[in-house]
């Protein structure tokens, strides 16, 4: 097996020892620049394996340092890999909100309506019946590029959930997790980390829709729905659902917590099993 830099193939110290150990079994020798090894041979073999090891730490290096100096760049708040919905980049490091006043005019709206509802379904809900589009980044446009799209419960929160908003700049909100299942590894990217765990954290950084202490309002809010918090009708054993005499009466209202429903009685016809 003829290579260049033969090492640099495995991203790992386990696969290049697994095909150090494969060229051992069916007699290949493997070459580069530097010579040529036969695995056979343990003193061949020890130094395909010392290459292994340190082109490892040199991969290891690289990537230490590109972290370290992204950090950097992002404790001078000057780090913006991707800029959210109702801001633009105002040179390479700084951002201002987007001069589009209908953009501005919509996320005020979602911060509003949420001070009102205290529910993020609920409003999403009220945007779609009446019709009104949100701003989201579009992929196929340059930084400054948006599009309009009627709001689903996920973008409702991620303005919502954003701390850009608040004019805080965040670095280090998400973070890889790896797990074994099954004898196998699982690695799992995007994972969400508490702001409080954030690598970086600017308040007052920019200028911002709502203040830092209406963010961690919403936040609690937020994480109180989630949690179903407050729902003491179900610990008292309170009836959820209005009872018989409710029903005659006309269409009664389920009221829990900020959700009104009207609730509709139906009866499912079920054909008896015929006699044999």
């Amino acid at each position: 097996m003829l290579a260049i830099e033969a090492s640099r193939l495995a991203r790992n110290g386990r696969d290049w020892h697994m095909l150090i150990e494969f060229c051992r079994l069916v007699g290949t020798i493997i070459a580069d620049e530097n010579g040529i090894y036969d695995p056979r041979q343990p003193n061949d073999r020890l130094l395909l394996g010392m290459k292994g090891t340190m082109s490892e730490l040199e991969v290891s290096l690289f990537r230490q340092r590109s972290q370290a100096a992204l950090k950097q760049k992002a404790k001078r708040g000057a780090l913006f890999l991707r800029v959210a919905a109702g801001y633009v980049k105002a040179g390479r490091d700084r951002i201002e909100k987007d001069p589009d006043q209908r953009v501005q005019g919509a996320i005020k709206l979602v911060f509003e309506k949420f001070a009102e509802f205290h529910s993020v379904r609920q409003v999403q809900i009220w945007l779609r019946d009446e019709g009104i589009k949100l701003p989201v980044k579009a992929h196929n446009a340059e930084a400054e590029g948006v599009a309009w799209r009627l709001p689903t419960y996920s973008i409702v929160h991620s303005f919502l959930s954003n701390p850009i908003y608040a004019g805080t700049h965040a670095f280090g909100r998400t973070t890889s997790k790896v797990t074994v299942d099954d004898g196998r590894k699982r690695g799992r990217r995007g994972v969400r980390r508490p702001l409080s765990e954030c690598d970086v954290l600017i308040t007052a950084h920019h200028d911002a829709y709502i203040s830092w202490d209406e963010f961690e309002r919403n936040q609690q809010v937020i994480a109180d729905n989630a949690a179903s918090k407050g729902s003491d009708v179900i610990d008292r054993g309170l009836p959820l659902l209005p009872q018989q005499d409710e029903w005659s009466q006309g269409r009664p209202t389920l009221t829990l917590g900020h959700f009104d429903r009207q609730l509709t009685r139906r009866r499912r016809r079920t054909r008896s099993a015929a006699a044999i």
